[in-house]
């Protein structure tokens, strides 16, 4: 009995063996991932029309120079930006095909467009459901679309995605329109995480001067009412 079992090992072994072996076939010993490092800032702002100039950037594999083979791609026309926001995805491949990437995102905006920007949720920012509770300190980004009105990237300026930490998919981004008087109506919103959008969104105003954006959103069938304050950056 125990030839049996030793035969049976040294056959799984074997398999084992050749399996590992064909698994990592073509491939060296030890491989190093390259490291990627941006110069200037992550989230970056362009002037539309004005040649983006890129911050820099470098790359090292195994503490050698690696930054020739940065493959750099993005939909931004870098010559020419048109207002949006925009992701600059740099890349960098080992001779294992092993790879490693960073992103900047920079936001494009018009010389005489006061609206887009990066903003913060002002601290005075509250929920309004079974008592006042107040947050803020969140980054937002407001930009403009091709058909002249604004994204926001989170209508309830952070309370699901980062206050309760549960990431990007329950951000309520919606669109909106700015008269020139800064009265803010919204055209429409969408939270992936549940599928579902804002009730309305009243009393919006954009303020120039002060740089802010503040308005009323009422969210879900409770309704949650959030009191929402942005500080342009």
């Amino acid at each position: 009995m125990k030839k049996h079992i030793s035969a049976i090992t040294v056959g799984l072994a074997l398999v084992a063996l050749a399996s590992c072996s064909k698994d990592t076939e073509g491939l060296t010993d030890i491989t190093y991932y390259p490291v990627l490092e941006l110069d200037g800032p992550i989230y970056d702002s362009a002037v539309a029309g004005t040649p983006f100039v890129e911050p820099g950037y470098s790359a090292s594999l195994n503490g050698e120079d690696y930054s020739s083979n940065v493959v750099v791609s993005t939909k931004m026309d870098l010559n020419n930006p048109q207002p949006g926001y925009y992701a600059i995805t740099y890349s960098a491949t080992n001779s294992d095909g092993f790879s490693a990437s960073a992103v900047r995102y920079v936001l494009v905006s018009a010389p005489d467009d006061p609206v887009s920007g990066y903003y913060t949720t002002n601290t005075d920012s509250f929920r309004d459901y079974s008592g006042i509770t107040y947050y803020g300190g969140y980054s937002e980004v407001v930009y403009k679309n091709d058909n002249g009105s604004y994204h926001i990237s989170d209508l309830l300026a952070g309370w699901y995605e980062y206050r309760a930490g549960y990431g990007s998919a329950y951000a309520l981004g919606g669109n909106i329109t700015v008269d020139a008087d800064g009265n803010i109506e919204l055209l429409d919103s969408y939270l992936s995480g549940w599928g579902d959008s804002a009730n309305y969104l009243s009393d919006g105003k954009f303020d120039a001067a002060a740089g802010t954006i503040k308005y009323i959103v009422s969210y879900t069938d409770y309704p949650f009412l959030f009191n929402v304050t942005l500080d342009k950056n």
